[in-house]
């Protein structure tokens, strides 16, 4: 192959908020979306923009699935525990899948430490497939 070849592979975010608000501009272009493992409290701020979407959620470890969420998708919980290193502190590991990026979240008590995208379409069609496996092997109900 002759000539220079690049490639985006992901981004990472410069502020939390700034994260945050390219997820929810992203839910409301998307109409599939699956979630995996982000902090209650982000769940809960990102309900109202998850009406009528195709969506499935896989909550964190222990956590119980309300009957509003219930309602509004399919819902498990983890039975393992998923980890990063960030920053030489072990955070829990979450992400937002979408047809063409990933969004990971990397937070500890509920509190968001980092957000990163992935947006190479390999490593992003690699990541759906984790979610499904993941969802097989989650908690139902």
């Amino acid at each position: 192959m002759d000539g220079k070849y690049e490639a985006k592979i992901g981004t990472t975010c410069a502020t939390v908020e700034e994260g945050i608000t390219e997820m929810k501009r992203m839910i409301q272009k998307s109409r599939r979306i699956r979630i995996s493992n982000i902090p209650m409290s982000l769940l809960e701020e990102l309900k109202p923009l998850l009406k009528d979407k195709d969506f499935m959620i896989i909550l964190p470890l222990n956590e119980k699935p309300t009957e509003e969420l219930k309602q509004l998708a399919p819902t498990a919980t983890e039975k393992a525990r998923i980890y990063v290193d960030y920053k030489g502190e072990e955070a829990n590991s979450g992400s937002i899948n979408f047809a063409r990026s990933v969004f990971n979240v990397a937070w500890v008590n509920d509190k968001i430490l980092g957000v990163s995208t992935m947006e190479y379409g390999k490593c992003v069609k690699c990541l759906a497939g984790t979610f499904e496996g993941g969802w097989r092997y989650a908690q139902k109900g």
